[in-house]
């Protein structure tokens, strides 16, 4: 589905950061998303499980976009 550095976009499609196969990076290069499967986890200890992510779009548990991959 996704390559090394794949973009990774925002609600509204605006270029945010990249995906790597496990973590969501800013362009900053801050990681703030970890992906195992089709949970989205957080990066802070303890890490928490924040979203669901299918079909390439991470949303969290109210429906909102964390961020799409295409």
């Amino acid at each position: 589905m996704c390559n090394e550095n794949t973009p990774a976009y925002d609600a509204q499609g605006k270029l945010i950061g990249y995906f790597d196969g496990e973590y969501f990076y800013t362009y900053e290069g801050q990681i703030t998303h970890r992906i195992d499967g089709n949970e989205v986890y957080s990066v802070d200890l303890p890490n928490e499980y924040v979203a669901n992510f299918e079909n390439g779009v991470a949303r969290d548990f109210g429906g909102s976009v964390l961020f799409q991959l295409n």
